[in-house]
């Protein structure tokens, strides 16, 4: 019998019961951060910087552990296709939000690229007022 001082020494497994709806909303959520974390990983490259890539490395294979934990519990407990559709909903619904994200911070990345290139290509604010004085 294992004294009860070794016990607390011991990380005991968290258990939760999600209804299916909540599984496809979490299955989304996990997928939008890894999303985002291969997004910042890609820019990192571009810009040549590690960090991006060293925080993707350390959290992304934690997340998709999570992930296949999740599609185990999925395939263990299915009985019929039907009730798999509440996940796949809610997945789509994170997975739509998450595509309009991309979409809004797309949008951001061109305007700040876009002003730092015309800040660059006209350090002095000048631009096409430098003929109204003549």
């Amino acid at each position: 019998m294992t004294a009860p001082e070794g016990r607390r020494d011991r990380a005991m497994p968290l258990r939760m019961q999600f209804r299916r709806e909540d599984t496809g909303t979490l299955l989304g959520a996990l997928a939008w951060v890894l999303g985002a974390l291969e997004i910042m990983r890609d820019r990192g490259h571009a810009e040549e910087d590690e960090e991006f890539h060293q925080l993707y490395d350390r959290i992304a294979p934690k997340l998709n552990f999570m992930i296949e934990q999740i599609n185990e519990a999925r395939r263990s407990t299915m009985t019929h296709p039907r009730f798999e559709e509440p996940i796949e909903t809610a997945y789509a619904e994170v997975r739509d939000a998450f595509e309009s994200w991309i979409r809004l911070t797309a949008m951001d990345t061109l305007a700040i690229a876009t002003a730092e290139r015309v800040t660059s290509d006209d350090p002095d604010g000048e631009g096409d007022r430098a003929g109204e004085a003549e």
